[in-house]
């Protein structure tokens, strides 16, 4: 599964496509992304994973710069939203999770 959303998937998306991605963050390739963004190919993306999100999330990075190129110009885009792996943070997520395990 790894980069399953790259620029020759991208390129047979219909323009104006949104991608959502609360899987993992090694499912899209991000440059590919980001072209497909700047082509106005991908209309806009949401994002509850990233691919280096371990050096992102989970850590308070107010006062921090944002080494990682590709994060940030995703950051900045207005058509683009990113949060912290928050989507198994919900009351029946956290009840099967302790389902699971106990």
């Amino acid at each position: 599964t790894h980069h399953m959303v790259n620029r020759a998937a991208i390129e047979k998306m219909k323009p104006g496509v949104l991608i959502i991605n609360t899987s993992r963050g090694g499912l899209i390739d991000t440059k590919a992304l980001l072209w497909g963004l700047k082509q106005k190919i991908v209309g806009g993306a949401g994002l509850d994973v990233f691919e280096e999100e371990a050096d992102y999330f989970f850590n308070d990075l107010s006062n921090e710069f944002v080494d990682n190129d590709d994060f940030a110009r995703l950051l900045a885009l207005p058509n683009v939203i990113i949060t912290a792996h928050q989507a198994f943070f919900t009351k029946e997520a956290l009840k099967e999770i302790a389902k699971t395990t106990l």
